[in-house]
């Protein structure tokens, strides 16, 4: 079977890769943009392919050859404005469709967000893949739904299997969920606790996922369907998470903020911010994530793929330790 990874070098994109390369099997082509290191790509002989996914012409006949497309190149900041996000997953991912159709791809696996579910009340149960989604004026959610019917609509009018996947607080080695509190704290920029850290942080080790992903890959009920991916250890709070995090730095978590007092100040920062075409001090999206509840139910991957978290809470951190110990010199 032969598979294209977009953003292979990125956090999800390498991790695919990994578990790919330790199974066996797989002809594995990878999209990049920056030059990372690529060693371990061209050890195991996977052909690289380096392209802007924000341009159709670059995006030109990548999809060649390939029977199975892991498309999680996107965007990763949390700010920018709505042209910034529509370009680079709505249109990006529409350009990768167009070239997949051409090619006669036969199953599109497109990586959303649990984000899309922001906007749903959880006072009346956790949503599952069957509860309706609700913009929220976050971009980066309300483009992933966007992009998420987007790559239904197109997949269904030209007879390619999807697969969409939502995965929670994606962690690993360098993902922004350690590099940013940890940078932030070194160089004394601000990053408080919302609410005291109270709620789950909704974590999932990258590896976990890549898990979810090949079950994708190897099991065909997962043809057009959507799936929510968290690791069982939901117990975990956001002060649990960074005071272990930090820890790895010798810091720890600063004070805590209200949500109700820090949104409505981070929505005119962020529209200052996108007026200067400069980083906001905070995001919105940051805060929706760290002051409110994300929980879901992820009963149906768990009945369907099998799926579940291999990778357990205290090894998630001995691996994010191993890396920042060599990553920061510590």
């Amino acid at each position: 079977m032969n598979i294209l990874i977009t953003g292979i070098t990125g956090l999800i994109g390498k991790h695919v890769a990994y578990k790919l390369v330790n199974v066996g099997g797989y002809t594995i082509k990878g999209q990049y943009f920056s030059s990372k290191d690529l060693q371990y790509f061209y050890d195991n002989q996977i052909a690289l392919v380096q392209a802007d996914i924000n341009r159709k012409d670059s995006l030109d006949n990548i999809c060649q050859d390939a029977d199975v497309i892991v498309h999680t190149a996107a965007r990763v900041i949390d700010f920018g404005t709505k042209e910034d996000f529509y370009q680079t997953h709505y249109f990006a991912t529409q350009y990768l469709l167009e070239d997949a159709a051409k090619h006669r791809v036969k199953h599109f696996i497109y990586l959303s967000s649990i984000g899309v579910a922001s906007g749903i009340d959880r006072t009346k149960g956790l949503p599952d893949e069957t509860t309706p989604l609700v913009k929220t004026g976050v971009l980066y959610d309300d483009v992933k739904i966007d992009t998420e019917q987007l790559v239904i609509d197109f997949c269904i009018q030209n007879n390619i299997a999807y697969t969409i996947v939502r995965p929670s607080a994606v962690v690993g080695p360098g993902s922004v969920w350690v590099k940013e509190p940890i940078e932030r704290k070194l160089y004394k920029e601000f990053f408080p606790l919302i609410n005291n850290g109270r709620k789950s942080a909704c974590l999932l080790d990258a590896r976990n996922l890549a898990e979810g992903i090949y079950s994708i890959i190897t099991n065909d009920v997962a043809k057009n369907n959507i799936y929510y991916f968290m690791d069982d250890f939901t117990e975990i709070t956001w002060r649990q998470y960074f005071t272990d995090l930090l820890n790895m730095v010798h810091q720890k978590p600063s004070l805590s903020i209200p949500y109700f007092i820090i949104y409505p100040v981070a929505v005119l920062m962020e529209m200052a911010a996108n007026l200067r075409n400069t980083k906001p001090v905070i995001a919105k999206k940051s805060l929706s994530v760290l002051g409110t509840n994300r929980l879901v139910n992820t009963k149906k991957a768990k009945e369907e793929l099998g799926f579940r978290s291999v990778y357990q809470y205290a090894d998630t951190i001995q691996y994010i330790n191993d890396w920042v110990k060599k990553h920061y010199k510590i």
